[in-house]
């Protein structure tokens, strides 16, 4: 079963400036809620096929996913792809596109995020699993512009 979602945040800094946050893995802990660590499992900068794992604490339990760079265009698009099988969920398949295009003297990010779950779980809590995932993901793009919009001097 897969079930999609979407979240909209305009955030007063330019697309570049937004493409730069997303893509710093060191500068995510400034903003990032929850995070714990992000181990990059290979060096250099952030290219397609660039993979991390990512470990937040999440209703007092740490998690961790392996997230991998599927689509890198600066400064409007990254596509990230997360393999549930290589991390604490243990199953599915998590997608997320981030789409940033100018927006008045801002931008506008859009998020679209689709989860595969296999079995009669995924039907049974689908609709709940991603309603929890859109406000997480969410969360993310607020803390995000609060950082932003926060250090625009900076």
């Amino acid at each position: 079963m897969t079930v999609s979602f979407e979240s909209t945040v305009s955030i007063a800094a330019s697309p570049e400036r937004v493409f730069q946050a997303m893509t710093d893995l060191e500068g995510a802990r400034h903003w990032m809620k929850g995070l714990v660590r992000i181990e990059p499992l290979q060096a250099g900068p952030l290219r397609q096929g660039a993979r991390w794992r990512e470990t937040r604490k999440m209703m007092g339990h740490e998690a961790t996913e392996e997230f991998e760079v599927t689509a890198l265009e600066a400064p409007g698009r990254i596509s990230l792809f997360c393999d549930g099988t290589k991390g604490t969920s243990g199953k599915g398949e998590y997608r997320f596109d981030y789409e940033i295009t100018p927006d008045g003297s801002g931008s506008k990010i859009r998020m679209r995020g689709s989860i595969t779950m296999p079995g009669f779980f995924a039907k049974l809590f689908g609709r709940l699993f991603v309603g929890m995932f859109r406000s997480l993901c969410t969360k993310d793009l607020l803390s995000m512009k609060a950082h932003l919009e926060g250090s625009r001097g900076a």
